[in-house]
């Protein structure tokens, strides 16, 4: 997923990935590279969602985090099928 943070984004302006609906789980390790670099970087949010209901953040990233891609991993638990959901916000734009 990519999103510029450079005009004409807007404040606020957001992009989202929704994974594929994953069997109940008791410890998956979810890994991925994350790149957030500039003054305009806003946040990278991950939740996870079962049954139609966005539950809160279980990973998140603001600001600048320098010119190279990062490793990040999280552990999702779940007695239920669910997805993953990443959500990017943008922070503000150059002009």
């Amino acid at each position: 997923m990519y999103i510029e943070t450079s005009a004409p984004r807007r404040t606020g302006d957001k992009a989202r990935l929704i994974s594929p609906t994953y069997s109940p789980t008791t410890g998956r390790c979810l890994t991925f590279f994350y790149h957030m670099y500039g003054s305009g970087i806003g946040t990278l949010n991950l939740y996870k969602k079962q049954q139609s209901q966005l539950g809160p953040v279980i990973w998140t990233q603001s600001g600048d985090k320098g010119q190279q891609w990062n490793l990040a991993q999280t552990t999702l638990n779940s007695n239920l099928p669910f997805q993953v959901i990443t959500a990017s916000y943008t922070h503000c734009c150059k002009m």
